[in-house]
């Protein structure tokens, strides 16, 4: 099946090697923009700005200048923004027109990638994704289950219903409780990048998880999240650490 793949920053997303992304995680534009700076200079492909730990982040104009000096400290590196919903593991609850006005503005401000929970008001989903579109940016549709690891079948419908909302690419992360549960999750990646048309990204969350951080060339998820400093999700490795076993695996590995 023909892949919809797309450019971000110097990159084209969902084509070649699993793209790697740094979460910016910090409460202050100084700090902020400190680690924007910091990870410009790793052997990253883009950053993703988590915009729920930001003590300013219902005030759109200050996100607005932070985020445009983000983009200006990442260089060619594409920025991802996300504002994670407390029901999906984030820092804070969110107004539903809230959320709809911070992701457009992130759009409008040059963000290249923008998150839209698929699930939270799923019924409005549809029309979020065309607007943020719409604004200049593109769309990765996720959902974050913290309590298990559903059957595979109900993970690829989850990623099937994300496209079908018109997301440019679809992201899932799980919780596993025990060993199956992570080999259940890389089958439901594998199936997913076999069906669907847009990038799958994956993960199985937590130390148990790991190994789905480093195997995006072998499932086909296409794009991996390590730690720079501090995490945002549990599991996350440092990026060191991803890229060298990376460059290792897609010397072995063909998709």
């Amino acid at each position: 099946m023909m892949k919809k793949v797309f450019q971000i920053g110097s990159k084209v997303f969902g084509q070649g090697a699993p793209k790697i992304c740094v979460p910016i995680v910090a409460e202050s534009q100084e700090q902020i923009w400190k680690n924007a700076e910091k990870t410009s200079g790793l052997g990253t492909d883009l950053a993703e700005w988590r915009v729920d730990f930001y003590k300013d982040v219902l005030d759109a104009e200050k996100v607005a200048v932070t985020l445009k000096g983000v983009k200006k400290r990442l260089g060619d590196k594409a920025l991802l923004f996300t504002f994670r919903t407390k029901g999906e593991g984030g820092c804070r609850a969110i107004a539903p027109g809230d959320y709809d006005r911070l992701n457009e503005m992130a759009a409008l401000a040059g963000a290249d990638l923008v998150d839209v929970e698929a699930f939270f008001e799923e019924e409005q989903s549809a029309k979020r994704i065309k607007k943020i579109q719409a604004a200049g940016a593109r769309v990765i549709a996720s959902c974050h289950d913290f309590q298990k690891t559903p059957a595979v079948e109900e993970m690829v419908m989850r990623l099937q219903r994300m496209e079908e909302l018109g997301a440019d690419a679809v992201k899932l992360a799980v919780m596993p409780a025990k060993r199956q549960d992570v080999l259940n999750l890389l089958q439901a990646t594998l199936t997913a990048w076999e069906r669907l048309s847009v990038p799958v990204v994956t993960m199985s969350m937590g130390d148990l998880g790991v190994i789905s951080r480093i195997s995006g060339s072998l499932t086909g998820s296409a794009m991996t999240f390590a730690a720079a400093g501090a995490v945002s999700a549990p599991g996350q490795i440092p990026v060191e650490a991803v890229a060298e076993i990376q460059n290792f695996l897609n010397k072995e590995t063909k998709m």
